[in-house]
């Protein structure tokens, strides 16, 4: 069975809107989604995750925050969300055109930066259950270093096949010690992602286990929706 991936750091929909973020996602069948909130006071307003599942076509999604406010704080205090369905939420999402199996939420090792997470979850196909962890790492390199030996072990714990997407803010020389279990689908030489605009640095990726063939190799695409271009494979199950 072949099927396409997608990750996307998509800033809220603050670089363009919604239905155009909905447009682009839609054009793959499993997608992970970085900078998404629920009643978040940037951005859109409302349930993004379920405004962009209904436009793109993409039907089933599941949403973790990571990132909450500290109630009646004006203007808006940040803290860490106690759990994945606190509201307002900011933080990832999995949309998916075949249902979704249960999901989890997992944070990061935290040292200088904003919390992060996962989200791990299981995307039902019609040839059998393929794992996907969602994450978007830290910009700060003290904690990037923490959390990448983490996310290995949570993905060495997970069934394969299984693929890791997201914003890893880090280029691939960073990232050698998902090899060998883990191997990034656009090659050793992927192209850069950020900014959208004059593209200078690869730091959006998808990483998958041996058990998926790589159909076409993880490209960024030319789309304007974002401060990142999304980043799309066709890959074979």
């Amino acid at each position: 069975m072949d099927f396409s991936v997608m990750t996307y750091n998509i800033k809220l929909g603050m670089e363009s809107d919604l239905k155009t973020v909905a447009d682009i996602i839609g054009e793959a069948d499993v997608v992970a989604v970085q900078e998404i909130g629920v009643d978040w006071f940037h951005g859109d307003s409302g349930n993004q995750p379920q405004l962009l599942s209904r436009a793109s076509g993409l039907g089933h999604v599941r949403f973790a925050a990571v990132l909450t406010t500290i109630p009646d704080s004006d203007p808006p205090q940040i803290r860490v969300a106690p759990t994945a369905d606190d509201r307002p939420g900011y933080g990832v999402a999995l949309f998916s055109r075949f249902p979704l199996g249960p999901w989890t939420r997992h944070r990061l090792p935290k040292r200088k930066d904003e919390q992060r997470c996962i989200l791990s979850g299981t995307v039902v196909t019609p040839k059998g259950p393929i794992s996907v962890l969602v994450t978007h790492l830290a910009v700060n390199e003290v904690d990037r270093q923490a959390q990448l030996p983490a996310l290995l072990r949570h993905a060495q714990t997970q069934a394969t096949p299984l693929m890791v997407m997201g914003d890893f803010n880090a280029e691939i020389a960073e990232l050698g010690g998902l090899a060998p279990f883990l191997r990034n689908a656009a090659g050793d030489d992927p192209l850069p992602t950020y900014p959208a605009s004059d593209p200078e640095i690869g730091i959006d990726h998808i990483y998958i286990t041996k058990e998926l063939e790589i159909i076409s190799p993880a490209m960024p695409l030319p789309f304007m929706g974002s401060d990142h271009l999304p980043v799309m494979a066709k890959l074979r199950l």
